[in-house]
């Protein structure tokens, strides 16, 4: 008997702050060995979101971020190591573009809204430059605070290592021949199908898409202002904030960019 495919449920899991819908393909004997494969593996893949999700939260202080920035541990996981030496290396190659450390500068726009008031010129040429070098190293012997750790927040970066690490999870079961998880805009595929993925027009948001992109092995990030931001009186600022300038980033409503990995893709579309 030839070996028979079967799709999991492609189920949407209420994770990473959005719905992230999780796909696999897997092949056996029969379609209902296919199945339970297919089933078992979209459920790695979930628990290794669940997994990262509770490492990397700025939500709970027993998070391992949040006890790493708060200087209250100094060992910590590969995981964490590994993000944050790519937090490193996308800031020095942007030349300060893609900052870890802008936890401050968001505060502020959001103090901005509450009061209705933007932020002077001076106080964001202030806080510009304290972003100015980042208070910690990742060298081979690990991760070290420089400085003041507590504004760390790896969101626009951490959100597609954790979609890598489900899609590799999952794609390492038994049986497994194609693997897709997508966290709302940040995407990974594993496998031998090619994909049409939507591209959403800034200016119809949930309406046509403004673009059907094909993608194979490999990710896609989308990043915008149109969903998140900053209401200030009558204007509408967006919630990429450009740590060289503090101000948010303006004359581009949306960006798309194709990796070979959504952790990639997730720090260039920022």
């Amino acid at each position: 008997m030839s070996n028979q495919r079967a799709t999991s449920r492609g189920t949407y899991h209420p994770l990473l702050g959005t719905n992230v819908e999780v796909r696999v393909i897997a092949q056996a004997e029969t379609v209902p060995a296919a199945q339970a494969l297919a089933e078992a593996a979209e459920q790695v893949a979930v628990d290794r979101v669940v997994q990262l999700q509770s490492m990397f939260t700025t939500y709970e202080a027993t998070s391992e971020l949040c006890r790493w920035r708060a200087a209250e541990i100094d060992e910590v996981t590969a995981e964490f190591t590994e993000v944050l030496r790519a937090a490193e290396h996308w800031w020095r190659v942007s030349g300060g573009a893609f900052h870890p450390v802008t936890e401050e500068l968001r505060e502020r726009w959001l103090l901005a809204e509450r009061d209705g008031v933007p932020p002077s010129d001076a106080e964001l040429v202030q806080l510009v430059a304290r972003l100015a070098t980042l208070p910690f190293t990742v060298t081979d012997a690990g991760v070290r605070r420089v400085g003041d750790c507590t504004g760390l927040d790896l969101n626009a970066i951490a959100k597609g290592f954790i979609v890598d690490q489900a899609v590799e999870s999952a794609a390492a079961q038994p049986g497994v021949m194609d693997v897709l998880v997508n966290a709302g805009g940040d995407l990974r595929h594993i496998g031998d199908q090619s994909l049409r993925v939507g591209v959403e027009d800034p200016r119809q948001p949930g309406g046509a898409p403004l673009q059907v992109v094909e993608v194979g092995e490999g990710a896609l990030a989308t990043s915008g202002p149109v969903h998140r931001g900053f209401r200030i009186g009558d204007q509408w600022f967006g919630h990429v904030l450009d740590p060289r300038t503090g101000r948010p980033v303006a004359g581009r409503p949306s960006t798309t960019v194709r990796a070979p990995d959504a952790m990639t893709a997730d720090a260039l579309a920022t």
